[in-house]
């Protein structure tokens, strides 16, 4: 967070077109009347008269006083005189509350021209302290009039195309999260190798309780006394289970030999084990042990499920992933308000669907491709949607400097990338 002291303008503003003038930035104002300001609590969630702040939303609330809106001319566009946002408004509105500035440039500019400046600014941030004092400081350029309409034209074609490209990605993460709990469930209920099963001499599938078909299902606790050591054992929380995988990194906790050997001995954990968290919201967090961990415990809000020979703990991984056995719990396990238990009981009589060896172990081997396929689309994804949310400050940048190109290198990156997503749910039951 910058001080006053330590802003620089030159990086304040941007680069500008050595050909045109500049004027500080009170000059560039109109007098605005006054206005009456509405706090956001007590405004209603829909009505005739939008409230617009200083907020990340473009309307707060509505009022339906017809007296109380802004009277001044349109457009204007306001400034988060603490948030640092800029909003262009062109429609009737009431003023929000304190830190909302009002500002209309004067007949010498092109409203949205004095808009486009301004959100091309980068303003440090102060924290809730005022950044007005900032803006007032600023020089803004002063092209001839018909030069900044032509750049506003050619700013606005640019953003549609920019919010046209944002919106086509917005579904992404959803599609790739719908495609891997297909994947799962046509995985744990044989779906996924339906074809490959043909011609081959495999004994059907049977089902079987966790506490028949593992070696040890067990939940975890917390040492008495709060026993932990500054090294030692890795002893696991809910929060050490992210994105179905241990992480260690945050709050680590350790237990001694000792402890894990007495207090914490009927849940200590090795590599290959099976976790799952059984206190939420949220349920469904499942991960197994690493190798980096030869030794490891719990606490009582996971319980970890240790395979026999019959059930590869991957497969096991990917069915409690799945989520089904755990959802049809739910319901019936609803602990302290907000909470959701699930008990040991409950855990071991888990109903797992058990394919032979020989299947289990090519469902892990297509799930995980598929999953790695989706994976390198959520990158691609991810790539693309960093470089289309760096565009609007690259675009006004090289309008502000006189360099604006007419075309985007991204056009139509994001149709390349449903189509992917769509290829790949044609083949997932695919060799």
């Amino acid at each position: 967070m910058a001080s006053r002291g330590d802003i620089d303008f030159q990086k304040v503003q941007p680069i500008l077109h050595k050909k045109w003038d500049t004027i500080p930035f009170e000059v560039s104002l109109e007098k605005t009347p006054k206005y009456i300001k509405h706090k956001t609590k007590g405004l209603a969630l829909s009505g005739t008269f939008p409230v617009v702040d200083q907020g990340e939303d473009l309307i707060s609330g509505y009022i339906e006083d017809a007296e109380k809106i802004y009277q001044g001319k349109l457009p204007i566009v306001i400034f988060g005189d603490h948030t640092r946002i800029i909003k262009y408004v062109d429609f009737q509105f009431a003023v929000g509350a304190d830190g909302t500035k009002i500002l209309k440039p004067n007949e010498n500019f092109n409203s949205k021209f004095f808009f486009h400046y301004l959100k091309a600014l980068s303003i440090p941030d102060l924290g809730y302290s005022r950044h007005y004092k900032i803006l007032k400081e600023v020089k803004i350029p002063l092209p001839p009039r018909p030069e900044q309409d032509r750049i506003v034209a050619k700013v606005d074609t640019l953003m549609a195309q920019v919010a046209t490209m944002q919106k086509s990605l917005e579904h992404i993460p959803q599609l790739l999260k719908d495609f891997r709990q297909q994947v799962l469930t046509q995985a744990v209920t044989g779906k996924l190798t339906e074809e490959w099963r043909e011609g081959k001499q495999l004994n059907d599938w049977k089902v079987e309780f966790a506490k028949d078909c593992c070696e040890k299902v067990q939940s975890g606790g917390t040492p008495r006394g709060s026993n932990f050591a500054e090294s030692g054992i890795p002893f696991f929380k809910v929060y050490n289970i992210v994105n179905q995988q241990i992480s260690f990194d945050y709050k680590p906790q350790f237990i001694s030999e000792e402890i894990q050997n007495s207090q914490c001995k009927k849940s200590i954990c090795f590599p290959n084990d099976v976790l799952m968290n059984i206190v939420g919201p949220p349920l469904n967090k499942v991960a197994i042990v690493p190798e980096e961990f030869p030794e490891c415990n719990i606490n009582q809000a996971i319980t970890l499920f240790r395979v026999k020979e019959c059930l590869n703990n991957k497969f096991l991984y990917y069915f409690l992933c799945e989520g089904s056995s755990v959802n049809k719990l739910v319901n019936e396990t609803r602990g302290v308000v907000g909470q959701v238990n699930i008990s040991l009981t409950q855990c071991r009589s888990f109903e797992i669907p058990i394919p032979p060896i020989e299947e289990q172990e090519e469902i892990v081997r297509r799930v995980e491709s598929l999953f790695t396929k989706a994976d390198a689309i959520e990158q691609q994804y991810q790539s693309l949607k960093t470089k289309i949310d760096t565009l609007p400050q690259a675009i006004l940048h090289k309008a502000f400097k006189g360099e604006l190109v007419a075309q985007l290198d991204s056009d139509g990156d994001a149709v390349n990338l449903l189509k992917e997503i769509e290829e790949l749910k044609k083949n997932k039951g695919r060799k």
